[in-house]
């Protein structure tokens, strides 16, 4: 273990540990964010339709982007793609220093 840590350069094993504790910390508040906002959003939407058109559209459906529950969808998305960025993130961080090892 002490070989490992001697080939890896100082500013990665003390920076390192640090990045990746900060992406935790991250990642949790994100996921309770995401909680937070699934539970907000709207989920009694009607499947119905107009009987006579057969048309399930509606002005509400199609202009929803911009009401309550347009934003929350839209927010939801955003937090998901952080989320990602974050894992994918904290992943690399985690393989580094064997990488920095290997060379």
């Amino acid at each position: 273990m002490t070989t490992f840590l001697a080939t890896v350069p100082q500013w990665i094993s003390t920076s390192f540990p640090i990045l990746e504790r900060i992406c935790i910390v991250l990642l949790a508040i994100l996921a309770l964010v995401l909680v937070v906002l699934v539970f907000m959003q709207i989920t009694g939407s009607d499947e119905s339709g107009n009987v006579i058109t057969g048309n399930k559209e509606s002005y509400y459906s199609q202009n929803k982007s911009g009401s309550r529950e347009g934003r929350i969808t839209r927010l939801v998305w955003i937090v998901l793609g952080v989320i990602a960025v974050l894992c994918i993130i904290y992943f690399i961080l985690l393989k580094v220093p064997t990488w920095v090892a290997m060379s």
